[in-house]
């Protein structure tokens, strides 16, 4: 529920005008119980009574923010009755946040730390707001702050971390620096609590396998994670356990809930009480599923819960702990031998990273758009914060060079980030009529669109991979850099697991010159558009059988190095 009150009442109410403590109580009762469509009516009828009613409007923003409606109106109440709180203007700012008013939301924030500019978790919000406006700099400037002034702040550290993996001025040197100095600060408090795992070492007997995660639920991740758990479900060898990191539950959850013989909610439990529930639970292996992304638990994998630590699939790139024994890739993502210094993890080579679910009842693959339009349209639907001023300067010289091509991207246009980019497009010389902004919108319109499009343009330095996978499934190869550190990686990966290593290029140049190649090649172009589909059919990223066999090999495999008393170290697993 909102935070405390800080104003005093209205000159025209008195105390005796408030409704009694029993009717707040009752109110917080039904927010307690998830009675929120009951809550919100009463509360409505209380508050057009009495609208100076400052806890009412809080209490009516929360019920509205945690059924994901829009809470603006009702924060906004609020706020006029408690102008001077900075928390008023600081939870006002996370309404317009929810609904994608970036610019305001930002403008919420820097009210609240002009009232108090020590505020942290006001600092961190405008962090995330920046960044996700694709500021990156302002972004890394917010985080650093909120950092000098409550260094033990380990969320807002993993902002940090996430935001320079976006930043196209850090190099792979400074990204594995800042990621160790996460893991210093945070292991060094914890080494005195880590306590000796008292796990069977019978190398052949099942395994208590845990996954943890705050995106078990609809996101990403799923695309990847469900497809395996079918069979990881049936392996005898293998019980496995969720710890979702989150309260939010959806469909998407309740699907996944079936392939766990444990699940639990764990986000109100905090590090050390959730490391003894992973220590109760006995599990052999721990899982992280987050890396350094909202909602993580990675300071509790500090305390080393589980004998065998390991991160996968929602970070492409290291966690820094020392504590996390393994990361989980294939040879496209991270060969062998070549990666290895930039993760304080072992290395182990899948055949594939992870399968990947196509979406039911997917639109059919069309013709080649060019083939009718007589010109190229180009299209990027990766998050406009991975879209950086280099990235929009190496499409605008295709664009340029390719006079009558078009490009689309989507996004929220009432975030505001939308116009950084546009601003960059004309200083490269694009005219805007030729950049199409489409709005976000329903999951198969969203596929639809790529009946549009004839070839994407990935991002640097975050590739796309979910939206590389979708565009591939629909048709669409995806020119991409192949870059020097993973997150940079996660497209050309994509595309050569489908044998389509001629849209993999290793700089500017080339990138260039492929475009241009393409646009004289629409019939080849057209070829690899309809075999596509069938392509991806037949690749390891739809057969989850063997990505599920794979994951289970390599479990057993560090599974009996503990065992042996052994160290973790970098294994290629071979089926």
């Amino acid at each position: 529920m909102a935070e405390g009150v800080s104003a005093d009442l209205s000159d025209n109410q008195t105390l005796e005008q408030l409704p009694h403590d029993d009717v707040v109580m009752a109110l917080i009762q039904l927010f307690m119980t998830g009675q929120y469509v009951v809550l919100e009516q009463q509360l409505l009828e209380l508050l057009d009574a009495q609208p100076q009613w400052l806890i009412g409007w809080k209490m009516l923003s929360d019920t509205y923010m945690v059924q994901k409606k829009d809470a603006t109106q009702a924060a906004y109440q609020a706020l006029q009755l408690n102008k001077l709180d900075p928390q008023e203007h600081c939870y006002y700012g996370l309404t317009l946040k929810s609904q994608n008013d970036l610019i305001g939301a930002a403008q919420a924030f820097e009210q609240a730390i002009e009232l108090k500019p020590d505020y942290v978790a006001a600092i961190n919000n405008l962090g995330i707001v920046r960044k996700d406006l694709g500021d990156i700099e302002q972004g890394v400037a917010c985080f650093d702050r909120a950092l000098q002034i409550q260094p033990a702040f380990a969320s807002c550290f993993s902002n940090l971390l996430f935001c320079l993996s976006h930043d196209e001025a850090s190099t792979a040197e400074t990204l594995w620096q800042r990621h160790c100095q996460f893991a210093q600060y945070y292991e060094r408090a914890t080494k005195t609590s880590i306590k000796k795992h008292t796990n069977l070492r019978a190398s052949g007997r099942p395994l208590n396998i845990g996954f943890v995660s705050a995106d078990l639920r609809e996101h990403s991740l799923s695309n990847f994670l469900e497809p395996l758990l079918p069979y990881l479900q049936k392996n005898p060898e293998l019980n496995l356990y969720a710890y979702a990191a989150t309260a939010i539950e959806d469909a998407t959850s309740e699907r996944l809930k079936i392939y766990f013989k444990h699940w639990q909610v764990v986000d109100q439990l905090n590090d050390e009480d959730l490391a003894n529930k992973v220590r109760c639970d006995a599990i052999d292996i721990l899982v992280d599923l987050d890396g350094h992304t909202s909602g993580n638990r990675l300071t509790m994998f500090a305390l080393k819960p589980a004998p065998i630590q390991v991160s996968w699939l929602g970070y492409l790139a290291t966690t820094g702990l020392s504590n996390m024994d393994y990361y989980l890739a294939d040879e496209y993502l991270l060969p062998q031998g070549q990666f290895d210094k930039q993760f304080t993890e072992k290395l182990v080579q899948l055949p594939i990273n992870a399968p990947f679910s196509s979406v039911t009842e997917s639109p059919d693959v069309n013709s080649l758009p060019a083939l009718n339009n007589g010109y190229l349209t180009f299209a990027c639907f990766n998050r406009t914060n991975k879209i950086t001023q280099s990235t929009v300067q190496l499409w605008s010289s295709v664009l340029v060079q390719l006079p009558s091509s078009k490009c689309i991207l989507i996004g929220d246009a009432q975030s505001g980030n939308h116009k950084r980019i546009f601003d960059w497009f004309k200083q490269y010389g694009v005219d805007l009529s030729r950049v199409v902004w489409l709005p976000r919108t329903s999951m198969q319109e969203y596929l639809a669109l790529h009946h549009q499009v004839d070839i994407c343009l990935d991002t640097m330095p975050a590739n796309g991979v979910t939206t590389t996978c979708h565009a591939a499934w629909m048709g669409v190869p995806t020119l991409c850099i192949s870059g020097d550190r993973m997150i940079s990686r996660g497209a050309q990966a994509i595309m050569r697991h489908l044998s389509l290593g001629d849209f993999v290029v290793a700089d500017a140049a080339t990138y260039l010159a492929k475009a241009c190649y393409f646009s004289d090649n629409l019939a080849g172009l057209a070829e690899t558009r309809q075999q596509l589909r069938y392509r991806f059919q037949q690749s390891l990223f739809s057969q989850h059988d063997i990505a599920a066999k794979a994951v289970s090999v390599a479990f057993r495999q560090m599974w009996k190095r503990w065992c042996a008393g052994k160290q973790a170290k970098a294994f290629v697993v071979r089926l």
